[in-house]
């Protein structure tokens, strides 16, 4: 057997994600969104001399750097996902259409390696597209 290579050692110390960071061109849109109708809780954040929020999702933190205009990604669907146990799922979408949200795909199951999977997705404010899954977490 070969010898593993200094990538294959390296990516077994890759555990997880420290945080995401998004763009937004309305902050306060932004905070009301993640802050208030998600209920993530805003974290300090240094002052960068560019504006913009932390909030903790999980053992993570998600980051949102302003912008004066959102990027055109000419119809790529770049997204990030946000994990809801299986259990938890149809009562969180449910809180979330409660709290204002507004999905643009709502609760469909698919499969994904033979593994019944739940999924939902909404935009904020700016236009980041959010899905939601029972994925589970390794």
């Amino acid at each position: 057997m070969a010898a593993p290579t200094t990538s294959t050692r390296v990516a077994k110390t890759l555990a997880a994600y420290s945080h995401v960071n998004i763009v937004a061109d309305d902050l306060d849109a932004a905070r009301d969104f993640y802050g208030t109708k998600l209920g993530l809780t805003e974290l300090p954040r240094p002052d960068f001399g560019i504006p913009g929020a932390w909030f903790r999702l999980g053992p993570s933190q998600f980051h949102i750097i302003v912008v004066n205009e959102m990027p055109d990604l000419k119809g790529a669907a770049p997204h990030f996902a946000i994990y809801i146990p299986t259990e938890e799922f149809e009562p969180t979408i449910g809180a979330l259409k409660d709290a204002g949200v507004t999905f643009t795909s709502d609760i469909r199951s698919r499969e994904d390696f033979g593994v019944p999977v739940k999924t939902a997705f909404c935009k904020d404010p700016a236009g980041n597209l959010i899905e939601f899954t029972d994925v589970a977490l390794f």
